[in-house]
């Protein structure tokens, strides 16, 4: 997304200690449930996305680390964990994590420290973290010193040492997002076979509004001396070079690597999901989150659909661009997908008015999962009026109800928002909550960067109104979400079921403004 940056005044003047009043005031509840620190035990591949700014600094720089660390089952991060960090303008970085510790509540939230070396001097960097389950959680950057601060989302998953012997084999499509050597904002989606450490695919790219599509070719190798213990790796595809880090059979994270030109490239990351075979053509309902860029800014969609055949019905979609959300009145004809095979590559398209169709590009892991690029622009022009990657995902487990849909969740967005009067910078915010009737309870910490405004453990309250049992409000209209943090005045979301288990989010229409996509994900 495009950012506004602001300058630090002084490195005292990092901190306040509040981001906005007008709401109430929420005590966190209790932390309860099964999770300790025990939870948090073996090798981890991570990934966040955000930005930093150092004391005197003019502005933040937007960045992203992908990399493994080592928890130890009782609240230590072992010596010799491994990341890299990608900035936007392309300058690289490789950085060996000495230790750490970390910290897991009964409820899963908990903190994560890792000991590093910057500018040869001993530092350290923060999360904030929300564990889903003993295999992963969610992630916010949470760094603050009175020298150099850093936000960003992402999140972690469990390693398999025995798949990092096996290297990168098999086929994969693969979501790269981020920004091209010139900064602007860039995303690429496809898909690719890899064998004995080469590689062919397909590719489709959106690079600066300007849309390809092709066949593509690379190389995979292991690094040789962290490859056993982290599953790191170099890649080269269609001519960019990149670090991998396998994460298991089905799973490999990419960040791009430019030190062989000096650091001047793209900041991209993403990941490549194994697709055992070509999917068939998609059948059934359908949810799907994208965000990017648009000219007026930053910009997500978020919506669902049913699929019979080449035709597409049940079609609702919300859109926040540039901090104006609407919901858009499709037509139910001149709808139509196709789909290849041969390489489970597929193209949708529908139309609000004879001006606005919208069109994406789809490629299929499994039935029921993919990756998912927006390309609408003029009909036969290379041209796109934005640039937007996501993830296309089954509806299952209907009818949605407050039965279902409860428990504990973990709750993370990000994005931009209106602060402080200084301007659009980042927002990011980690939640643990229970859903009971559909009312939220819990708990957040909250990273505004515009004033670099931290904020942990506030309460939260809220609740989720739908009536339909597709997880619609049941009235041809989208559900709404209402999220309250303590002593913050109401933030209104639009949110899409996926199943019980995940629901999309996204911001409607709020004073200050917000653009922001996010995700409710249940702890198992």
């Amino acid at each position: 997304m495009n950012r506004l940056m602001t300058a630090l005044v002084a490195a005292a003047a990092l901190w306040t200690e509040a981001c906005g009043g007008g709401g109430a005031t929420i005590n966190p509840p209790p932390p309860t449930g099964k999770y300790s620190l025990a939870s948090l035990n073996g090798t981890y591949a991570f990934v966040t996305t955000g930005e930093a700014i150092t004391s005197g600094a003019a502005s933040a720089t937007p960045f992203s680390r992908t990399g493994s660390f080592t928890a130890d089952g009782a609240g230590g991060v072992k010596a010799g964990g491994i990341y890299d960090v990608v900035n936007d303008g392309g300058f690289n970085t490789t950085v060996v994590i000495s230790g750490g510790s970390y910290t897991v509540s009964a409820d899963g939230r908990g903190t994560l420290t890792f000991n590093i070396t910057s500018s040869g001097a001993p530092a350290t960097i923060a999360f904030a973290i929300v564990l889903t389950s003993t295999s992963g959680g969610l992630l916010m950057d949470e760094t603050h010193s009175p020298n150099e601060a850093s936000t960003g989302s992402g999140n972690f998953i469990l390693q398999s040492a025995a798949a990092f012997s096996a290297g990168v084999s098999g086929a994969y499509v693969f979501d790269f997002t981020g920004s091209d050597p010139g900064m602007n904002p860039e995303s690429l989606v496809g898909q690719f076979t890899a064998s004995a450490g080469t590689m062919t695919g397909t590719e489709d790219a959106n690079d600066n509004f300007t849309l390809t599509s092709g066949s593509i070719t690379g190389t995979f190798a292991p690094d040789p001396i962290n490859g056993p213990t982290s599953g790191r790796g170099t890649a080269v595809i269609a001519g960019q070079n990149y670090v991998f880090y396998i994460v298991d059979a089905n799973r490999v994270r990419f960040i791009s690597d430019n030190t062989a030109t000096g650091g001047s490239g793209p900041m991209l990351t993403g990941d490549a999901v194994l697709s055992a075979s070509v999917p068939p053509s998609p059948s059934g309902s359908f949810a799907f989150l994208v965000s990017g860029s648009s000219t007026s800014g930053g910009l997500i969609r978020v919506g669902r659909f049913t699929v019979s055949g080449s035709s597409l019905s049940n079609i609702l979609m919300d859109k926040n661009n540039g901090g104006s959300e609407t919901e858009p009145s499709i037509s139910s004809s001149n709808t139509n997908v196709t789909y290849d095979s041969t390489t489970g590559r597929g193209m949708l398209s529908f139309q609000s008015s004879a001006a606005n169709v919208y069109s994406f590009v789809f490629y299929l892991s499994a039935a029921n999962s993919g990756v998912i690029q927006e390309v609408s622009g003029p009909a036969g022009s290379a041209s796109a009026v934005v640039v937007a990657d996501g993830s296309i995902l089954a509806q299952s487990g209907s009818p949605f109800s407050s039965s279902n849909v409860s428990g504990p969740y973990a709750m993370n967005w990000s994005g931009l928002v209106t602060a402080s009067g200084l301007g659009m910078d980042e927002e990011d915010l980690l939640s643990q909550v229970t859903l009971s009737n559909l009312n939220l309870s819990g708990t957040s910490d909250i990273f505004q960067f515009t004033g670099v405004t931290l904020n942990t453990d506030f309460g939260t309250a809220g609740s989720i109104n739908f009536n339909g049992g597709d997880g619609t409000g049941g009235d041809g209209k989208s559900a709404s979400m209402t999220v309250k943090l303590s002593g913050i005045s109401q933030i209104n979301m639009i949110v899409y079921v996926v199943n019980p288990e995940l629901a999309f989010f996204v911001s409607g229409n709020n004073s200050p403004t917000r653009i922001v996509a996010g995700l409710l994900e249940a702890q198992r």
